[in-house]
């Protein structure tokens, strides 16, 4: 199954490429909603097929815990980190 590349952001990002797919988190990604995030996440490329996803957060501080949720199983065999910059 080919991985789809996900960045992860602080804040909105608008250069995110033609169709790829943005998710806010509404509790914290790296805690407390990684469980919510990891099946949204697997859902919107499961439904959707997007050649990408946008994940933006509004804390930066989230950033290094959920790049290393996202190299972690399950979601490493659904994603790759790609262009992960912060605001």
């Amino acid at each position: 199954m080919k991985r789809i590349p996900v960045w992860v952001v602080a804040g909105p990002r608008s250069e995110a490429p033609p169709g790829w797919v943005a998710l806010r988190p509404s509790a914290c990604p790296c805690c407390v909603g990684r469980v919510a995030l990891q099946v949204e996440l697997v859902r919107v490329i499961r439904e959707q097929q997007p050649p990408g996803v946008v994940i933006e957060v509004a804390d930066p501080a989230h950033l290094p815990a959920l790049r290393r949720a996202l190299g972690e199983w399950p979601l490493s065999e659904k994603v790759v980190l790609a262009g992960a910059a912060s605001a």
